[in-house]
């Protein structure tokens, strides 16, 4: 989708602020291609739904920084699955980032996975990122090193289900705006690291945490 010059650099600019604010290394060729994967989100949002944002302004300043409020708490290595990824939020905008991370996107809705692999195949993730359109949540018997559901489940119950799809000492990540402190500990899980935000947007409260199996 063609951008003017003018909304492209404000773009860039608003991607490098919430680095700032996130505290994560966004550098240049790494903005350019998150707002690449933008593109292509958006030209598809068109004619199917994968967001309520409408404007590349909307989805930086909304979905795109609740998904990369993740990258506050992340693990940068091993095997990350995304359940319910959705749009690919928010899993792939972390292989974005970070090039070390494999990721697995699972994703039920067939005209939602078909975009998935679009995008992965056109901003050339195929060697690290893979799709799988399935509505078994458990993946099977496979584990992995960590796993993450936006917007998917209250975290509660997203912990309970977790533990079938990470392995023992893996880590788990709860993106959320609200969260009871005693949430992780009544799981069994360690709480590990929690970062607390504002989105620069409109001040939203904004959550991310990193718990682990025992």
């Amino acid at each position: 989708m063609p951008h003017d010059p003018g909304e492209r650099n404000r773009a860039h600019v608003t991607l490098e602020r919430m680095g700032e604010v996130l505290k994560i290394p966004l550098s240049p060729p790494k903005r350019e291609r998150l707002l690449l994967y933008c593109d292509e989100l958006l030209v598809w949002n068109a004619r199917t739904n994968l967001t309520g944002a409408k404007t590349l302004s909307q989805f930086i300043d909304g979905p795109l920084f609740d998904a990369l409020t993740l990258l506050t708490v992340l693990e940068p290595r091993g095997r990350l699955l995304d359940v319910g990824s959705g749009a690919g939020l928010p899993g792939l905008p972390a292989a974005l980032v970070y090039e070390s991370l494999r990721v697995t996107l699972l994703e039920p809705r067939p005209k939602r996975t078909a975009f998935l692999r679009h995008a992965v195949c056109a901003l050339g993730l195929e060697d690290r990122l893979e799709v799988r359109e399935s509505k078994d949540t458990s993946a099977g018997k496979e584990r992995w090193d960590a796993a993450v559901a936006q917007a998917v489940w209250e975290p509660a119950r997203w912990l309970d289900r977790a533990k079938d799809v990470v392995r023992p000492g893996g880590a788990v990540y709860i993106l959320a705006s609200r969260l009871d402190g005693e949430t992780v500990a009544q799981s069994g899980l360690e709480l590990e690291q929690r970062v607390d935000l504002l989105r620069p947007s409109d001040h939203a409260p904004r959550i991310a945490v990193r718990a682990r199996l025992p």
